[in-house]
């Protein structure tokens, strides 16, 4: 059994960072589909049961790829495997944005999802390996919570821009 050596304080918080990063991105590109529905519905002329599946893919995508990756994920260090699952969560994020039309972007928006919610699990994971190591529970979870919180401020203030006209 390996023993879990604690952090110093400096590398704890450089981690933590990088972690709540890490979650803000995964959270943003999981909840930026709400804002987005009227431009996508309009642009795409898709209507609101194809958004519907949009919004969906990615989440029903993270569960079973959730459920699959189990099977393999711990034969694998987790430093390595989180910066894997984030390049290739960030590829697909940017097929997303170049995505051409419908059937590309609810395919990218599944692999999104595949890397995404295996990324948040893995995010999770090496929390919770961080809480064992050391006493301070509460401020490492409160560290990880920061990216929920940011990623849902920052979907509230792009919300509210695109229903504030600016006239000049």
């Amino acid at each position: 059994m390996t023993v879990i050596q604690p952090l110093d304080p400096a590398r704890e918080r450089i981690l933590l960072l990088t972690l709540a990063g890490i979650q803000f991105a995964h959270i943003l590109d999981f909840m930026v589909m709400m804002p987005l529905g009227p431009i996508l519905v309009r642009e795409l002329a898709i209507g609101t049961h194809a958004f519907g599946l949009l919004v969906s893919s990615y989440a029903f995508s993270a569960a079973a790829f959730g459920v699959l990756a189990a099977t393999f994920v711990d034969r694998f260090e987790r430093k390595r495997l989180l910066l894997g699952l984030f390049a290739l969560f960030g590829l697909t994020t940017l097929a997303c944005g170049l995505a051409p039309g419908y059937g590309t972007l609810l395919a990218a928006r599944c692999a999104a999802g595949a890397f995404g919610g295996v990324l948040g699990a893995m995010v999770q994971t090496m929390v919770g390996d961080l809480i064992i190591a050391q006493d301070a529970a509460g401020r490492i979870v409160n560290y990880n919570l920061v990216g929920w919180l940011a990623a849902a401020i920052a979907l509230l203030a792009i919300a509210l821009a695109g229903r504030i006209q600016v006239r000049s």
